[in-house]
């Protein structure tokens, strides 16, 4: 692959701050957190050149149609779609974005953060910089990479998420972005987590985050009685407790702290299965 520059990838950008959400609740760094939520509300929300661009490359990295004879369609609709961008005001909402992170934060740890699909991303991004006539790239590497994002489109198709569609991006782009894949995430924000930061910090929809949250309680208390019935009496005693701090977790408001303790409740449930799948195999 071709150097790729990860400061001018949108999709990576806004991973990298997501990221930043998480890290920083977990931790109790609140003004981190802060200044991240207001990044991301400031440069992606809908209506910017910068959630265009994420929304159209998180399409190519992140959903499967199952077919390659509609991927290969997908395909032809984001070449057309990557065109009809308002490039100048891209150019300068991303010239802002990173100047922006790069005053609030240490660069060095800010992009040094692992992103899943990292690769992909980069794929993704240069393959439509290319198509905008912004990125130059030789022949054999745009087969290469459009080759790479067909194959990844043509995967089994899995259950799906809605979205609420962009009128600015193409008809069957957004439909295609819409139905993104279930897949868990390699780095330590897992898609548990990154819902939740997304209900939170972006969409700002607390009635969705405390309904996430309640499912998140209900579903590591089950999986702890689960744990608990073949585990001895000293340990059960102490898995109780647990059980009973997770139960009395207020959800009424719906702020920093609360973020930052389901995100830990997530953690210990992903640690649950990972015990129960060591002990099968």
């Amino acid at each position: 692959m071709t150097r790729h520059n990860k400061k001018r990838n949108s999709g990576l950008l806004y991973e990298l701050l997501i990221r930043k959400i998480s890290r920083s609740l977990v931790e109790g760094d609140n003004k981190s957190a802060s200044i991240s939520k207001l990044i991301v509300k400031k440069y992606f929300s809908a209506g910017t050149e910068l959630h265009k661009e994420y929304r159209l490359i998180n399409a190519l990295v992140n959903v499967s149609v199952g077919s390659e004879s509609v991927a290969a369609s997908v395909l032809s609709e984001a070449r057309e779609a990557s065109k009809k961008f308002d490039s100048k005001a891209l150019k300068i909402e991303k010239s802002n974005l990173i100047r922006e992170i790069n005053h609030e934060f240490d660069k060095d740890e800010f992009y040094a953060e692992s992103v899943p699909n990292y690769r992909m991303y980069a794929t993704a991004s240069s393959v439509i910089g290319y198509w905008r006539s912004e990125k130059h790239l030789d022949i054999n590497t745009v087969i290469d990479y459009e080759r790479k994002l067909l194959e990844a489109l043509s995967q089994p198709q899995t259950e799906v998420k809605t979205e609420e569609p962009d009128p600015n991006i193409d008809n069957l782009v957004v439909k295609v972005a819409t139905n993104k894949m279930q897949k868990k995430y390699e780095s330590k924000l897992n898609e548990n987590q990154a819902e939740l930061i997304n209900l939170y910090a972006v969409e700002a929809d607390l009635d969705k985050a405390r309904i996430k949250i309640q499912a998140i309680k209900e579903s590591a208390v089950a999986g702890l009685n689960d744990y608990i019935s073949e585990k001895d009496g000293n340990l059960s005693n102490k898995l109780n407790l647990v059980i009973e701090k997770i139960q009395g977790l207020e959800t009424d408001n719906v702020d920093d702290g609360l973020i930052a303790r389901t995100l830990e409740i997530i953690e210990l449930s992903e640690e649950l299965k990972g015990v129960d799948n060591e002990t099968i195999s």
